[in-house]
């Protein structure tokens, strides 16, 4: 809406200063003077205040929506945030350095690892 307003002053300007009176220019052919927009608002909608309370919604959806999911559904715990940081950094080695295993020697390390998962916890 802001946009457009502006776009119909700007539009009314170029008239008035090209010698044309402002009439409307809707069907009706009533050949009176538009009345003038409103301006715009001088506040944006996004204020302090709308900002923290909408994100104080949110994040409180997304607790709840945590303890209802964490309640209902049986949701494995997550790593560390270091075994996460390694096991990433194994897979950007791999990755970097090109190794690529068989499928049966894949299964064998991903077999081991499990293991060495279970005996550590």
């Amino acid at each position: 809406m802001k946009l457009l307003g502006l776009g119909m002053q700007i539009l009314k300007r170029g008239q008035s200063s090209s010698g044309q009176s402002s009439r409307c220019h809707t069907a009706c052919d009533c050949h009176q003077p538009c009345d003038a927009l409103p301006p715009c608002p001088p506040n944006p909608f996004w204020t302090g205040r709308r900002v923290v309370i909408f994100s104080m919604l949110t994040f409180g959806a997304g607790v709840y929506t945590g303890i209802y999911v964490s309640q209902n559904y049986e949701v494995p715990r997550v790593d560390d945030p270091k075994k996460l940081v390694e096991r990433a950094n194994e897979k950007f080695r791999e990755l970097v350095d090109g190794k690529k295993n068989t499928p049966v020697e894949q299964i064998v390390k991903d077999i081991k690892k499990e293991a060495k998962k279970i005996l550590d916890d």
